[in-house]
């Protein structure tokens, strides 16, 4: 068989013959070829490789979406390299310059702060390397975004803790965080409508997103001394935690006090299992590489914005507020 036919199996070049694919496969597995990714890349000016730039990985809903991105990906041919910034934009330029080096053909960006902040995007896009943003809120209009809506998962929970019958409904958020800024803005339009006034002593923003975090502002909220029977956390994880600070407290969860998460990630693991607002981590992760392969391919369209729905997923930590309940504290 001819080189020209190799090339066009392993390449996928052009068309050929059943029988001869299962020569040349055969013979790749005898002789445990392996092609030179350096020298294809050189040729084919691709190096079948994307970026990924997450602020936390330990954060369970950007690690569902770097998961489903992964996988995307990998079934496309395409190496994925992550680069965990841990909110920092110098981490976030020292990443992006790597990848930059390693020739990645498109990266894609947890819009979270520190990226925006970094002006990586622009970087990328001045070097002819398409950049498409996921999850997070700090939407980039030159490029395309895929994310949750979050004014409508904020209006959501909220909603369904007001048909419950509770008008005092407290908010946890991070600082920092314009998923915190979005998904309080639903809750306030919820509120409104519901001819509810909203009480500002009710939101506590603390500046990590960790379930002590969660904790540290249930402390805060309670010394505010406002009353509450109702309350929405950032995030599965902060949830979670501020559930257990108010049981520490005294205060059972959800006959004295409701609490709605968002995510879906770890809600099943409490105790009572998390009410949550479910955003489409896989949905996003997958939409976000098919749209990264559209533009590496030459797909001149306008970038748009994406904002995919979310799902309210009631479980046991909420519940009716009965009309002879006092309001707890």
């Amino acid at each position: 068989m001819s080189v020209a036919t190799v090339s066009a199996v392993i390449n996928g070049s052009r068309p050929v013959s059943d029988e001869l694919r299962k020569r040349v496969q055969q013979a790749i597995a005898e002789l445990d070829y392996r092609p030179n990714l350096v020298a294809r890349a050189l040729y084919t000016r691709r190096t079948q490789s994307l970026g990924l730039l997450v602020p936390s990985i330990t954060n369970p809903f950007f690690a569902a979406v770097v998961k489903a991105a992964e996988e995307t990906a990998h079934e496309k041919g395409y190496a994925v390299f992550v680069g965990n910034t841990d909110g920092d934009p110098d981490k976030s330029r020292a990443y992006a310059d790597r990848m930059l080096a390693m020739g990645v053909d498109g990266l894609l960006v947890v819009l979270s702060w520190d990226v925006v902040a970094s002006g990586l995007i622009e970087t990328f896009r001045s070097r002819g390397v398409p950049v498409v943003g996921v999850a997070g809120g700090r939407l980039v209009p030159d490029i395309d975004c895929f994310v949750s809506d979050d004014v409508g998962a904020g209006k959501q929970a909220a909603n369904y803790l007001i048909s419950l019958g509770h008008r005092n409904i407290a908010f946890i958020g991070a600082e920092q965080s314009k998923t915190t800024e979005l998904r309080y803005t639903g809750a306030m339009q919820a509120f409104a409508e519901a001819g509810i006034e909203a009480d500002e002593r009710l939101l506590i923003r603390v500046t990590g997103y960790t379930s002590a975090d969660a904790a540290a502002a249930v402390s805060q909220l309670l010394a505010r001394g406002v009353a509450f029977t109702g309350l929405l956390v950032f995030n599965d994880v902060m949830a979670v935690g501020a559930l257990d600070a108010l049981e520490s407290q005294g205060l059972s969860v959800p006959e004295q006090v409701s609490i709605c998460g968002f995510d879906d990630t770890v809600s099943v693991y409490s105790r009572p299992r998390l009410t949550t607002v479910a955003c489409p981590s896989e949905a996003l992760g997958r939409s976000a590489v098919g749209r990264l392969l559209q533009r590496i391919g030459g797909d001149k369209a306008p970038p748009e914005v994406h904002a995919l729905p979310t799902k309210l997923i009631v479980r046991e930590s909420t519940r009716a507020r009965l009309s002879t309940e006092s309001v707890q504290t």
